[in-house]
């Protein structure tokens, strides 16, 4: 008689995952930081239209999906972006933006 092998447990597969990917604990709780920095000062108009793509030492990037938003926190307000992150803890010497591809 065969045996049925047993289904994955879920929390094994977020385990496999996120080894997969690099994504421990620490990198984790800096992007949960950085999110939280960045839509607290775009505000609730502007912070669904932007995203933390990735924090990696030092630089966090920002994906916007919109040309104009874009052009404004490239131009105008990276500076101020990088103030917010390093005022939630995060180590931040650059911030960048990209605009999100559709």
């Amino acid at each position: 008689m065969a045996k049925t092998p047993r289904p994955t447990a879920l929390g094994d597969i977020l385990k496999q995952v996120v080894r997969k990917e690099g994504l421990g604990k620490h990198k984790l709780e800096g992007r949960r930081l950085a999110r939280k920095a960045l839509h607290d000062k775009l505000g609730p108009e502007l912070s669904p239209h932007a995203d933390v793509a990735s924090v990696r030492t030092g630089v966090v990037t920002v994906e916007v999906d919109s040309a104009a938003l874009f052009q404004e926190l490239e131009g105008f307000h990276r500076e101020e972006l990088a103030a917010a992150f390093r005022e939630a803890g995060l180590k931040v010497r650059e911030v960048r933006v990209k605009l999100a591809a559709k």
